[in-house]
């Protein structure tokens, strides 16, 4: 398999002819907090289905992370190496790392080298910042081989986020942002549909929306074909 998304930096020709520089790492607030999904629906779904083992894929400054790990959950946190050394998130995972149920691996080398399964995946405003379609199926690919059959991904992601100038700075399937700056980050969309139809392609089931309210896309799919009750 090729090397793909080894660093938050890309190098890209937009669609004006204008070499951009993204950096997908600006996307990140690190001031954020969790989303109060991840507490009251989220975290009573992992119990009741069991889940003890999440992988936290694109983990940030671990705002999802300390709610699970607060309940017992083992958390296995998946950024690059550039993200946790950020100010803020270099603190966080300090303070993850004291609970024995958290584990880090940097994105690429160590995630890929590691053969852990999981009984559920995070996957919370990722995949629209990623500049290039095969580093996203790529991606895919690796969560569905770590979850185990009839195991669980809880995606989160905007929609109806599009700029009015985004049309002027269109680069791959996305656009760039920060047009002004010398670094921009990266931002896609995809339709509830779309996002189906990509999960799908990776062997998971949708079988919960838990909130489409205008800008939020919040799904629950299953990996396989068992039995949703």
């Amino acid at each position: 398999m090729p090397k793909l998304w080894s660093t938050p930096i890309y190098r890209l020709q937009a669609n004006s002819g204008k070499q951009v520089t993204v950096d997908v790492t600006t996307s990140l607030n690190a001031a954020l907090k969790a989303k109060k999904a991840i507490r009251k629906v989220v975290i009573p779904f992992f119990k009741s289905r069991n889940v003890s083992k999440v992988v936290d894929f694109g983990a940030g400054a671990l705002r999802h992370a300390f709610p699970l790990l607060k309940e017992g959950i083992q958390v296995c946190a998946v950024e690059f190496e550039k993200t946790f050394k950020g100010e803020v998130c270099a603190k966080k995972l300090v303070q993850a790392s004291k609970d024995a149920n958290f584990s880090a691996l940097i994105w690429p080398d160590q995630f890929l080298a590691d053969n852990r399964k999981f009984d559920a995946a995070l996957l919370c405003y990722v995949l629209q910042v990623m500049p290039l379609e095969s580093e996203r199926k790529v991606a895919l690919k690796q969560l569905a081989n770590r979850i185990r059959n009839d195991g669980f991904l809880v995606y989160m992601s905007r929609y109806n986020q599009a700029l009015p100038d985004d049309r002027y700075h269109r680069v791959e399937d996305g656009a760039y942002r920060y047009p002004d700056r010398e670094m921009h980050s990266f931002y896609r969309e995809f339709t509830t549909e779309e996002t189906h139809e990509m999960f799908k392609k990776h062997g998971f089931q949708h079988i919960r929306s838990l909130g489409v309210r205008g800008t939020e896309q919040f799904f629950v799919y299953i990996k396989g074909r068992g039995t949703w009750i």
